[in-house]
């Protein structure tokens, strides 16, 4: 990420004796005159717009403030000597700086609400423009709109109890349904057909469409469309790059300025393309289906380029009782071979019809 500089701000202080929230480059207190404490805490305003102030802005560039080692005056960071009591300043203490101290909130007209007299202020006042109170940092917010609520519909308590009684009824039918869903009946069937399905995939150069960047695509690809999309991000300014910046926020600069900056980065742009080219795939499907106990693999005729792929087999056993016919699949040709005309098998039904389990007797 880049830190980009916005501006400057200047921040604020409050007197531990009175409460009155000061200006942040002010060394004594607006309502009572006290001195700013050496290890005064800095505050962003509720909301101000960035300073034009030139003369401010120059010091805090320059950097932090020094505190004088001897009376504890507060001196701008190009001082050589303390402006009050004239000691060497090289002994002093300079302030610290760079920890976040908010975010950034330019003035949008919002107003505080005077704790003492009630009355509202502009965001960015620091007495009451009636009584002369400190004002504090709550902004007046204007109470939601009232919801109308709708009228109750009449009749609303039997319309309940119908809608209870409703779905007790379908859960009752759900339950009845699920138990004979999953309720089976086990008889002895004898199997009266077999059928059996083999089949074999082609495998060869087939079209498809394709996506990539454009340095990736292969070359004589086809019907070629792009379009820009972002591929990599930059943490410094790169040529066609988009600047996509976080919300702004104010650092301390021990000055009593903050310096307003955001975080940024920059989204690299390429071509992402859409293409039609060639890969490795199914060009076809061979099948050959038959009844009886002796299934054969179907035959293939290659093309030039092209290779035998997956192979696939399903058999299924065809058995009767009490005049209806049930099926089901078997996995393997040496289950297969047992599904013999005549013989018997246990089989389990469900309430569906479909056959569970299925186990030759012997």
């Amino acid at each position: 990420m880049t830190q980009k500089e916005l501006g400057y701000v200047e921040l604020e202080w409050t007197c531990p004796v009175c409460k009155t929230r000061n200006p942040g480059t002010q060394s004594t207190c607006s309502g009572c005159g006290a001195a700013q404490p050496e290890n005064v805490t800095f505050e962003t305003p509720v909301q101000a717009d960035l300073s034009e102030d030139k003369e401010k802005v120059e010091r805090a560039k320059a950097g932090p403030d020094i505190h004088c080692a001897f009376c504890g005056a507060r001196n701008p960071s190009t001082a050589k000597v303390c402006r009050q009591c004239g000691a060497d300043l090289t002994q002093g203490k300079a302030r610290e700086s760079g920890s976040v101290v908010g975010a950034y909130a330019p003035n949008t007209g919002a107003m505080v609400r005077c704790a003492s007299c009630g009355m509202e202020n502009p965001a960015a006042a620091r007495q009451c423009v009636r009584c002369g109170a400190p004002l504090g940092k709550d902004v007046v917010t204007p109470p939601p709109a009232a919801t109308p609520q709708p009228m109750p519909a009449s009749g609303g308590r039997m319309g309940m109890i119908i809608f209870a009684v409703v779905a007790v009824l379908i859960l009752i039918g759900a339950g009845w349904f699920l138990t004979s869903l999953f309720r089976t009946s086990a008889t002895t069937a004898s199997v009266v057909d077999a059928r059996w399905e083999r089949s074999i995939a082609i495998m060869g150069p087939v079209p498809v469409r394709a996506n990539g960047w454009r340095d990736e695509v292969p070359a004589g690809a086809a019907q070629l469309s792009c379009r820009q999309e972002v591929r990599s991000t930059s943490d410094s300014p790169q040529p066609g790059a988009r600047e996509v910046c976080g919300t702004p926020y104010t650092l301390d600069t021990g000055t009593g300025m903050g310096r307003v900056v955001q975080d940024c980065e920059y989204e690299i742009y390429d071509d992402y393309c859409s293409y039609m080219t060639t890969q490795w795939g199914i060009v076809d499907t061979v099948v050959r289906r038959g009844v009886g106990l002796a299934p054969e693999w179907p035959g293939a005729t290659l093309a030039s380029g092209q290779e035998l792929g997956e192979r696939n087999e399903r058999y299924v056993c065809v058995v009767a009782v009490d005049g209806k016919q049930y099926d089901f699949p078997l996995r393997t040709v040496d289950a297969y071979e047992q599904c013999e005309p005549g013989s018997q098998w246990s089989i389990s039904i469900n309430g569906l019809g479909d056959v569970v389990e299925a186990k030759r007797v012997e």
